[in-house]
């Protein structure tokens, strides 16, 4: 554990595709109903990008509702670290073009790509930058346009997920709060268990989704458990646990197995659907004002790889 975390979030925001679609809107194209999706998903909306939008949008509106929300400007940013598996173009990356949206162009700036835990292994460089004292203020964004590589003829995995952006400043402080520990994995064996080509490829998202259920549900609880106890703390110190959110039955399952109350369970994929890198960081923006200092946020997901990670920040 680290008793002098240097990295502390001072902004958040977020940004979702300007499209509403709803279980019901499914049923026009697909074999499904919209009590199906709800009872088996727990999500009732996603959102999808429109016309002229993209995960690079996403990322750019997201940012600047971070820099406003923590009162800063883009020229104070020396990094830019984005979460994302999406990117409308190989080169150049979405920070890239994040920076020079908001007034950043110059500094460091780049993607990361870890499929659904993005976010939590881009805090983890992030954080590394800070203490390190390599950057003194990180734009730290996870974002993922899914619409764009999802087949939306299949109804296992259209109705799943949404398209949407998060971003997170993040300070070098020598206050008490901020990222004390990180724990990341990762094994190509079970590659086969998830893959998806990129957007506009014609190699759709595919996922075994019995086998990941049966591996997010043992993962989310050992990833948590070995956080409390090797930074020596209990769940009665943790305000809020904040999930991937890829389906309703695996947060509940996981939530069950680690006896965690529902109270401290962070949800929003019944608004957003599964954002991929951006499902973690959507939900700061409902918590942020209301955490109490002197506890502490978990934060764990799965993604295609298969990889894993969670991250535990003091408040």
């Amino acid at each position: 554990m680290n008793d002098s975390p240097a990295s502390k979030i001072v902004g958040v925001g977020r940004a979702l595709g300007s499209r509403v679609v709803s279980n019901r809107d499914f049923e026009a194209t697909l074999d499904t109903t919209e009590e199906w999706i709800s009872s088996r998903t727990g999500i009732s909306e996603r959102r999808f990008v429109g016309e002229d939008e993209n995960c690079a949008t996403l990322a750019i509106e997201a940012s600047r509702e971070a820099l406003k929300h923590a009162g800063a400007t883009g020229e104070s940013v020396d990094l830019i670290v984005c979460a994302t598996s999406t990117a409308p173009e190989s080169m150049p990356s979405v920070a890239c073009l994040v920076g020079e949206a908001i007034g950043a162009a110059g500094v460091g700036a780049f993607d990361l790509a870890a499929a659904c835990t993005g976010f939590s292994y881009a805090a983890s460089v992030a954080d590394a930058m800070l203490c390190s004292e390599r950057a003194s203020r990180v734009l730290l964004i996870g974002a993922d346009a899914m619409s764009t590589i999802v087949d939306q003829t299949d109804r296992s995995t259209a109705v799943l997920f949404g398209d949407g952006a998060g971003a997170v400043l993040l300070d070098r402080s020598d206050d008490p709060s901020g990222f004390v520990d990180h724990i990341l994995g990762a094994d190509g064996r079970m590659a086969p268990l998830g893959r998806a080509g990129h957007p506009g490829d014609e190699h759709k998202l595919y996922q075994n989704g019995r086998e990941v259920f049966k591996f997010a549900v043992r993962i989310l609880p050992e990833m948590v458990e070995k956080l409390l106890s090797r930074n020596h703390i209990s769940l009665d110190d943790v305000q809020y646990i904040i999930p991937h959110q890829a389906n309703a039955r695996i947060i509940q399952a996981a939530a069950r197995k680690m006896e965690v109350p529902d109270e401290k369970i962070v949800v929003n994929l019944d608004r957003f659907g599964n954002t991929s890198a951006a499902s973690i960081p959507l939900s700061y923006p409902d918590i942020f004002d209301g955490l109490e200092s002197g506890r502490y946020v978990i934060t764990v997901g799965f993604g295609f790889g298969l990889t894993w990670a969670a991250n535990l920040y003091r408040i």
